[in-house]
């Protein structure tokens, strides 16, 4: 099989991120809501790629529905991996635990006093700090943030996992599981670009740093993977890639973070489990099975 259309997906992928980030950057703090546009490029590259140097174009895009227990066995999944993660947070001592919701109730006070607003006066009637703390809660562990949430999960799924991973894989399944997950890694650094004051001097720990957070990124992409070859379809994965970003979030209104480089070795921990069980189950056999891929 012709390997050109995976070199025109990256050429028109890197051209939309270096736009978006050169945008972004130009606009200054603005530039932050311009970034928001940063996660739907992959599946614009693979838009363009399929209708214009793929000749299957869209008959292996895998954008059928598929089975409707397939939303809530990985849905119960991935809640499964973030209650596993802040397992691993607490073991580590990368986080303490407070109840009081203080934190999310601090990011919802600073997002009300950026906009030049008092939180506790501005909120609609009836609601009330907690309430949304409770809300927030309740909606990152269910369908919070369904839509855009979705479409966002939709715009990674459709070009890394649902283009870019099954031509990789087909030169080797190690560069497809591998290399596919280094630059599902590497496709997300730019995005600190856009926020300069977070870029730190590289130091061994912040390589450590990067080092840990590729590994799991890699596994994490393995996951994902088997998700969109198993379900057979891009929607379940999207589903799946959401919910571990709103969950991961609910969870963190009760956590204050005492080390980040513990944390990300948490995250890392926590896939490589996921990665181990699917591969102790033998589950990781369907990337050999499937006809999705193969």
């Amino acid at each position: 099989m012709s390997r050109h259309p995976l070199i025109c997906y990256f050429v028109i992928l890197i051209l939309l991120c270096a736009a978006i980030i050169f945008g972004a950057r130009s606009m200054g703090e603005q530039g932050a809501y311009l970034a928001q546009f940063y996660m739907l490029t992959p599946a614009i590259a693979a838009l363009i790629t399929r209708q214009f140097f793929y000749e299957p174009k869209f008959s292996d895009a895998c954008l059928g529905f598929g089975r409707w227990r397939d939303y809530l066995k990985y849905w119960l999944a991935a809640i499964g991996i973030t209650l596993l993660s802040y397992g691993f947070f607490t073991l580590l001592g990368s986080v303490t635990w407070d109840f009081t919701g203080k934190v999310f109730l601090d990011r919802l006070a600073a997002q009300f006093a950026a906009t030049g607003q008092d939180m506790n006066t501005s909120l609609p009637e009836g609601f009330t700090p907690l309430t949304m703390l409770v809300i927030y809660t309740i909606g990152g562990l269910t369908v919070f943030n369904i839509f855009p949430g979705i479409i966002t999960g939709f715009g990674e799924e459709f070009g890394h996992r649902g283009f870019m991973f099954p031509q990789l894989y087909r030169i080797k399944p190690w560069v497809g599981l591998i290399i596919g997950g280094l630059i599902w890694y590497v496709w997300h650094l730019p995005l600190g670009l856009v926020l300069p004051q977070s870029i730190e001097p590289l130091t061994w720990q912040v390589a450590l740093n990067y080092l840990i957070l590729a590994v799991g990124s890699v596994c994490a992409f393995i996951f994902l993977a088997y998700v969109y070859v198993k379900s057979g379809s891009v929607w379940v994965t999207a589903l799946t890639h959401m919910t571990l970003n709103n969950s991961a979030s609910a969870f963190s209104y009760y956590v204050v973070i005492q080390n980040q480089l513990l944390a990300n070795l948490g995250l890392t921990l926590t896939m490589l489990a996921v990665v181990a069980f699917l591969y102790y189950r033998k589950e990781l056999d369907v990337f050999r099975t499937q006809k999705v891929i193969t």
